[in-house]
């Protein structure tokens, strides 16, 4: 016996039976395996089309797969490279305001050096003037002496 899976148009069209007496009417026999051939044809056509078009929809589902795997793989670069560009801006920002507290404490360092240097000469000065008014004073106080002395052999003389 022919298994189903290897009927063909071709084998139900050649098939014959063996004739018995009251047996089935031979040209309605041979009508009916002609039909049943005429639809297994057209089905065993129309599997092949859908067989070739699941295989190109395979096709096409394959190359959308590759193509969502690189989108994912690109995202996923993207994402590691923003984090690192993160990264890189959170430690450029951290070294930047490091940099600035360490110029701000050099210029408050150098303020207060120059304010000390100020005050002492503040207090140099302060000291250079009261060294000049005594000595000013005391060539003030010889000139009136010399003026007095001088008014005083006028007078006399």
């Amino acid at each position: 016996m022919v298994e189903a899976t290897e009927l063909t148009p071709a084998i139900i069209r050649s098939k014959t039976f063996s004739s018995r007496w009251r047996g089935f009417a031979p040209l309605e026999v041979k009508a009916f395996l002609d039909r049943v051939a005429d639809v297994l044809g057209a089905q065993q056509q129309e599997l092949a089309a859908q067989q070739q078009e699941l295989d190109r929809l395979n096709q096409e589902l394959a190359g959308f797969k590759k193509r969502e795997q690189l989108l994912k793989d690109t995202l996923i670069n993207a994402q590691q490279v923003i984090e690192a560009m993160k990264a890189n801006a959170q430690k450029e920002g951290e070294l930047i305001i490091h940099e600035a507290e360490v110029k701000a404490e050099k210029i408050l360092q150098e303020a207060f050096q120059r304010q000390a240097r100020i005050k002492e000469e503040i207090t140099s000065l302060q000291r250079l003037r009261a060294e000049l008014k005594v000595q000013v004073q005391g060539l003030v106080d010889r000139f009136q002496k010399l003026l007095q002395e001088l008014e005083a052999e006028g007078t006399a003389a």
